[in-house]
């Protein structure tokens, strides 16, 4: 699974090098690392709690039937499911795990005898009539009817009161969520073959695990049923089902169907969403030396209100829905990253499972990296070292709250286990790794791990002896530091250079109290008038030393140059050699030359060599990076200067439109006295909001609002009904009238706020409406108050949530009564309710007051 990511903003390190980014605009598909700042060891916690273990299976499953169909209106799975199960000890009972389900009936499928139950908040256990000795079979049905608490199962828009949105029903059973929706035995270490019969009204279309047998209306059914079935035994939690209104376009390319569901305004770019999928196996199956090991299918299908990104369900993955673009967004936004994240798990992760959660980072970390030797093959090595240098930067960032090793069986509940630790850093360990054994002796481990555990439960120690096996070495070292142990190395790096030799420092300077002294292995990268060599070296305590002599007059020493060690950098280089490191070949020796700069752009020469970098840096990420240090200290810079660099970086000069974003924040952050220039910056934006990007737009609109209010209004009313890629532009539009801050856009934004639906813009605007009532006059908070009573009764709590704030501001007295009704309503969860008891509690003390 490929969870959601947030950006977070904190401030610049000018001494520990974690390759800063300096981006200042984010949104989906332009996913960058946050900045990092330098801390004290102190404020990091190692998180603790008691070990967590799964129940023992005492039963194997080893099939399951299930059919399903849907009550839209109560939000419920009407379901019967028969289980095919062998005794592993003499036992006369069966636990299953079910939550949020009642039973009409549990019986034995063979005679239809039915047997007694008793129920708990997680689990039904099943009494059975005999003893059931070891690998004795048994075959139980169950009649059920679910309600799932939007776990495990959910309904969007189910009776269309949405009209933006369409009905949708989707599955997510990582990590032990399915049996909210239907008993099974919700263990990550189970593994059983599968059928599923899913009845739907005929406009809606199906996904589940495996082929598509069959699709037929039954005989005095109104539903269409389709019938799935999945021969090769998977995890429960991968089990799958979503319906809603989709295109399914297919192809087959050699052994393997593929099929790709699209909402159907999407179908025309269905090549572009799903690029490079066929490819993707293609690389999997070479690079593991293992073909496809599933039903000859694999399908993807984007789902409304996705709580992730992506589902590696076998041979049905979902994703979230903001991977449909049309074509223009699709010059800016390729899915590759998330798609080949998914595929991959279907070896590292659905073949080859994890025993338990303590263990999910075997899935995640193999699944995360695989990313990245993907984007080597098809982008080449720059990309691969930036992909590399965000994954590192995302877990720092997360390092500055917490470490924990990263197998960890001291979860509260096993969510807590999808951090960056798992993912992130996980997946940095096992390129370290790889760096360490060498590239055959990595792909000979990565073949053997996929052909002996094939369809099995695994955990570290499985993975360690694979790898000492492909090795030859012994592997605990390195499994204890960086699998078992807390934290990652700070390494201090110093060296001295005296014609042909070297003499170069490398010490650790991390807290050991609580982190190891951590065995290293970077190579060395020194540069001489005329070329350059890489020496391997050893540290295995906190400081060591080492002398070298070469042939050459060497001019440069780059410790560790492609950052491979997990481990935070501290350096200290004069101005000169930072100038020589930033037009460095290598993008990541360049990248960290430009963090060091933010200490030296006062001076012009410096301000000068950024603006150079980010006009004409070979590399998308450094220009951008470079364009963030000018925002950074835009107050300093020539405003002449400035909006000539922002002319210049307009489509198709420069090609990324992440640059371009932000050159527009350049522009828009320097405040010179610019006023004989007014009318070039307003003619640039004007431009820029119709750039080839929705992105770019995006900014420029932001930025007119922020620049220009009072041409605001006239200027944004033609993109408050541009449709775009995820309503970018509309939000735009909407946030630009909020920095306008006068009568006209308060009129604008009474009107977005008035739509139906759940859309971002509208949100925003009821938002700042609101937080506005004490500034303005009796007419807005009129309309204000008319607008968010409407809201009282809206689909969605969210909304719900704002209407009951606004109620208490404007002192909304009359709608008490209306609030007690809703309060009883079965629908609203226990922090809505709560919210609802102190709206009712302020009204009535007003209500009391005004008495």
């Amino acid at each position: 699974m490929m969870i959601k990511a947030h950006r977070e903003n904190v401030s610049v390190s000018l001494v520990i090098l974690t390759f800063i980014t300096a981006f200042s605009c984010a949104h989906p598909g332009f996913m960058e690392a946050p900045e990092m700042e330098l801390f004290t060891e102190e404020e990091w916690i190692i998180p603790d709690g008691p070990v967590q273990s799964l129940r023992e299976r005492t039963w194997d499953l080893h099939h399951q039937k299930l059919r399903v169909r849907f009550d839209f209106e109560q939000k419920q799975v009407l379901g019967e499911t028969e289980l095919l199960f062998t005794s592993k000890t003499r036992q006369a009972e069966l636990i299953l795990d079910a939550k949020t389900m009642e039973f009409d009936d549990i019986y034995y499928v063979m005679t239809g005898e039915s047997l007694s139950f008793r129920q708990d908040s997680a689990t039904v256990t099943i009494a059975l009539e005999e003893e059931y000795d070891s690998g004795d079979t048994l075959t139980v049905g169950l009649q059920f009817v679910s309600t799932p608490p939007e776990r495990g199962l959910y309904f969007v828009n189910p009776v269309g009161a949405d009209p933006f949105k369409p009905t949708q029903v989707w599955t997510l059973g990582q990590p032990e969520d399915n049996s909210f929706w239907f008993p099974t035995v919700d263990h990550p270490a189970e593994r059983c073959t599968q059928e599923t019969w899913i009845s739907v009204p005929p406009q809606y279309t199906t996904l589940s695990n495996g082929l598509l047998k069959e699709s037929r209306v039954l005989p005095g059914d109104s539903l269409r049923t389709d019938y799935w079935r999945m021969s090769k035994p998977h995890a429960p939690y991968l089990f799958v089902l979503a319906v809603g209104e989709y295109e399914v376009t297919e192809e087959i390319r050699g052994d393997l169907l593929y099929r790709y569901y699209t909402e159907p305004e999407f179908t025309e770019t269905v090549d572009l969403i799903y690029d490079q999928t066929v490819d993707m196996i293609r690389f999997s199956e070479e690079k593991t030396g293992v073909s496809w090991p599933w039903d000859p299918v694999y399908a993807q299908a984007p789902v409304r209100d996705f709580i992730a990104r992506g589902m590696e369900n076998t041979t049905a993955t979902l994703l979230y829905d903001a991977v449909q673009f049309d074509r223009r967004a699709s010059q800016d936004l390729s899915n590759h990253d998330l798609i080949m994240h998914e595929i991959i798990h279907h070896w590292f992760g659905n073949l080859v499972t994890a025993r338990d959660w303590a263990n999910l980072p075997l899935n995640e970390g193999f699944a995360n990296y695989f990313e990245g030797i993907y984007t080597r093959h098809s982008e080449g090595d720059d990309a691969w070292h930036w992909k590399n240098r965000n994954n590192r930067l995302s877990y720092f960032d997360e390092a500055r709250v917490y470490r924990r090793p990263v197998i960890f069986d001291r979860y509260r509940i096993p969510e807590d286990m999808y951090d960056r630790h798992t993912y992130q850093k996980a997946g940095q360990i096992l390129r370290m790794l790889h760096d360490y054994i060498g590239d055959d002796n990595w792909w000979d481990g990565v073949n053997k791990w996929l052909e002996k555990f094939s369809f099995k439960a695994v955990d570290y120690h499985d993975l360690q002896g694979v790898y000492e096996k492909s090795s030859g070495e012994n592997l605990d070292w390195f499994f204890d530091q960086w699998f078992l142990s807390p934290g990652h190395p700070y390494i201090e790096i110093s060296y001295t250079l005296r014609g042909s030799s070297a003499t170069v420092t490398i010490a650790q300077v991390q807290d050991t109290t609580h982190q190891p002294v951590f065995h290293l292995y970077p190579e060395i990268l020194f540069e001489f008038e005329e070329g350059s060599t890489r020496e391997r070296v050893a540290l295995t305590d906190l400081e060591e030393t080492y002398h070298f002599q070469f042939r050459g007059t060497i001019t440069d020493v780059i410790v560790d140059p492609d950052r491979v060690l997990l481990g935070e950098y501290i350096v200290d280089m004069d101005l000169q050699k930072l100038l020589q490191r930033v037009r460095h070949e290598h993008v990541l020796v360049r990248s960290e030359a430009i963090t060091l700069l933010h200490d030296f752009m006062e001076e012009p020469e410096v301000q000068s060599v950024i603006m150079e970098i980010a006009r004409s840096d070979p590399f998308w990420g450094v220009r951008a990076q470079a364009f963030g240090l000018l925002v950074d200290y835009a107050n300093l810079l020539d405003g002449e200067d400035v909006l000539k660099l922002a002319n210049d970086t307009v489509y198709p000069d420069e090609e990324h439109y992440s640059v371009r974003i932000e050159a527009v924040n350049l522009l828009l952050n320097n405040t010179m006295d610019l006023h004989n220039q007014s009318n070039n910056i307003r003619d640039h934006f004007i431009a820029m909001s119709n750039d080839t990007s929705y992105f770019v737009s995006a900014e420029s609109i932001r930025a007119f609002g922020q620049l220009f209010p009072e041409e605001t209004v006239s200027f944004i009313e033609p993109f408050l009904t541009m449709n775009s890629y995820q309503d970018v532009i509309r939000e735009a539009a909407t946030d630009a009238l909020i920095f306008a801050g006068n009568h006209d856009a308060d009129e604008l934004l009474i009107q977005l706020a008035g739509l139906p639906g759940d859309q971002d813009f509208t949100y925003r605007a009821i938002r700042h409406l609101i937080d506005s009532i004490p500034e303005r006059d009796d007419d807005f908070q009129e309309s204000v108050r008319t607008l968010t009573i409407e809201r009282l009764d809206d689909p969605y709590s969210e909304y719900r949530l704002l209407a009951y704030e606004a109620m208490v501001k404007l002192g909304v007295v009359e709608v008490v009564d209306q609030l007690h009704q809703n309060k009883q309503r079965i629908d609203i969860v226990e922090s809505e309710r709560e919210e609802l008891r102190k709206t009712i509690r302020a009204l009535e003390y007003e209500r009391n007051y005004i008495d």
